[in-house]
């Protein structure tokens, strides 16, 4: 591994970085294992490779995998840093795709498509490396429950997509689709979204209470996409231990800041005490401490004796 070539790459704002802790390595490595159930045994197109660790986990079951991103610095990081016999990386975009024409069997795409705008020649390239029925893996943001809001913005999202919007840039491209929804919690959960999951929510800022089908206020869209039969989205939780979540960590680092200021206090403490001045001004202290004792013993006197009368 060239160790200069992984120094430096920077995380950019958007680029994931498996030593990032938080939810976000959740999010990126429950997607990653959800495909990765998609293409055993597959020949593999992941597009937005970034750092290159999610191609590599898909190289662990798949035929072959060839990751392809914008970024040279990134290609180039991922190639020195994942190696196996059955995986490459190449420079490339989603608009332009070194690769053959049908020359993939499943093409995995998460968190790219709001990063440009370019998104139906994305969806033009991806028709034309897919073999006839092959599957598309994609997933990104929805812009209701993700940049809707109050004093919020991604200056890195160049075009986010709706729900709708999504379903119908896939329904142009492909016969079949599903969808699931993600949302983060202490972990990560992923559910599919159809009938056939039984899957009801409760939302409790509605009055009265109101149920419904599907994740509420999910995050993020995972899609399958394909002119053929589709395979299932495996639902599921990807947890993550109590003391790495977000809110558990902010407190311990404020615990910590606590404590440093109370070092700090008490070396200030030690050193004031064992100062030369300290020392020097001792006696005056100590006749200072003698005379406020007698002042109240001689007040407490009186009244000491009154009630001994």
């Amino acid at each position: 591994m060239n160790d200069s070539l992984e120094q430096s790459l920077l995380w950019t704002g958007e680029r994931y970085l498996p030593e990032l802790q938080g939810d976000i390595e959740l999010e990126h490595l429950h997607r990653y294992l959800i495909a990765k159930q998609l293409t055993l045994n597959k020949r593999v197109l992941d597009i937005a490779s970034g750092e290159g660790y999610g191609s590599a986990l898909l190289a662990q079951s798949a035929i072959s995998v060839v990751g392809v991103d914008i970024a040279t610095d990134a290609v180039a990081h991922a190639t020195a840093k994942y190696r196996a016999d059955n995986l490459e990386y190449r420079l490339g975009s989603c608009s332009v795709i070194p690769l053959a024409d049908h020359s993939v069997d499943v093409v995995v795409s998460f968190e790219t498509i709001e990063h440009h705008d370019e998104h139906e020649a994305m969806m033009c390239e991806i028709k034309r490396v897919l073999i006839p029925g092959g599957l598309l893996v994609i997933s990104c943001p929805d812009k209701f429950e993700y940049s809707d809001r109050p004093n919020f913005d991604n200056p890195y999202h160049v075009k986010e997509l709706y729900r709708n919007e999504f379903k119908s840039l896939l329904e142009t491209y492909f016969k079949k689709h599903r969808i699931a929804g993600q949302r983060v919690i202490y972990g990560s959960a992923i559910f599919e979204e159809d009938e056939l999951t039984h899957i009801k929510s409760y939302d409790l800022n509605d009055n009265p209470l109101h149920a419904f089908s599907g994740v509420p206020h999910a995050l993020y869209l995972v899609a399958v996409a394909s002119d053929a039969e589709l395979p299932m989205i495996e639902s599921g939780v990807l947890e993550q231990a109590i003391n790495e979540s977000e809110i558990v960590v902010g407190f311990n680092t404020q615990i910590a800041e606590l404590n440093h200021i109370l070092f700090e206090r008490d070396q200030f403490i030690h050193e004031l005490v064992n100062s030369e001045s300290w020392r020097i001004t001792k006696p005056l202290r100590w006749i200072g401490k003698l005379s406020r004792s007698n002042f109240i013993i001689t007040c407490f006197k009186p009244l000491k004796n009154a009630l001994h009368l």
